[in-house]
């Protein structure tokens, strides 16, 4: 059986319904018809999941859907696969295998044992987990926890508010904005503005156009806080501003304020401006660059 068969079901039925319906068939004949169509259907289905063609969709609630959006609410399980559509849960949501839809929108808890690849915005409030990948052409925001094990993809920007934890590179082509804590098991890397307040690791560089983490945080505030983390290079094309982070390579921008309780254990390169508080750690003096030797 393949997806034809069960849209070729899907019409038959409709038709049916609307043969009765205008008085074109007896009640007998369409409840038999009925019948063998709603039974060929099944089969069709059933096979066609077998084959991982068709996603299967389960709930435990509400459901609702049409040709454009997935709606559920309660407690919803997917097999994974393509789904066209814009896809919202409202409850508890668990995901078989790889998912493709259009948009994700999630309030509650949503867990993924694949990956997820959205043709627009992900945004999730409460618990999200996806074992494998997540790549969105849009926007993704998260407030409360989220884990990616894979990398993360998004054309747009990013922001999580709470715990972010990714699995691999992190590539948000717009910009970057945390808060709370975040980590990162390897680069960060964006075209836009990376900022964090909280507690930032990055296992890899930190690369954006600005780069701030805990700016304008007061001092006596940053000695409450745990240290933030690069263990690579923070680079940036503009303005770099960073305070109570450690990091283990360079510091680079054309501007770079190295604020309270950081250190940088490389050397810091600027071009126009530098700013060193007195409560900062350097392993080396600055060097001053041109800015065509700007480079990471």
């Amino acid at each position: 059986m393949s997806d034809n068969e069960v849209k070729m079901y899907e019409e038959l039925l409709e038709l049916l319904e609307k043969k009765f319906e205008d008085g074109e068939i007896d009640k007998e004949n369409y409840s038999e018809l009925k019948e063998r169509y709603q039974g060929k259907l099944e089969q069709a289905k059933l096979e066609a999941r077998q084959n991982g063609s068709v996603p299967h969709i389960k709930v435990s609630g509400a459901q609702v859907s049409s040709d454009t959006v997935l709606s559920t609410a309660g407690s919803a399980k997917i097999s994974g696969g393509d789904i066209p559509k814009d896809i919202k849960f409202a409850g508890s949501a668990k995901i078989a295998n790889d998912l493709v839809c259009r948009s994700l929108k999630a309030a509650g808890s949503l867990k993924s044992e694949g990956s997820i690849t959205a043709h627009g915005d992900v945004k999730c409030s409460g618990s999200f987990s996806c074992a494998g990948f997540l790549q969105a052409t849009g926007n993704v925001k998260f407030s409360g926890s989220a884990k990616v094990g894979g990398e993360v993809i998004v054309e747009g920007k990013i922001s999580a508010s709470g715990s972010f934890k990714c699995g691999d590179n992190l590539q948000a082509d717009q910009g970057a904005s945390f808060s709370g804590s975040a980590i990162t098991k390897g680069n960060l890397l964006s075209q836009g503005t990376v900022g964090a307040n909280g507690k930032i690791v990055v296992e890899g560089n930190l690369v954006g156009s600005d780069v701030f983490i805990n700016r304008n945080v007061l001092s006596h505030k940053l000695k409450r806080k745990r240290s933030s983390s690069v263990e690579g290079t923070v680079f940036a094309i503009d303005e770099v501003d960073i305070s109570n982070t450690v990091v283990e390579q360079d510091v680079k921008g054309k501007n770079v304020t190295i604020g309270a309780f950081s250190e940088v254990k490389g050397t810091v390169y600027y071009v126009n401006k530098i700013d060193i508080h007195k409560k900062a750690k350097l392993a080396n003096e600055p060097v001053q660059i041109q800015e065509n030797q700007l480079k990471l």
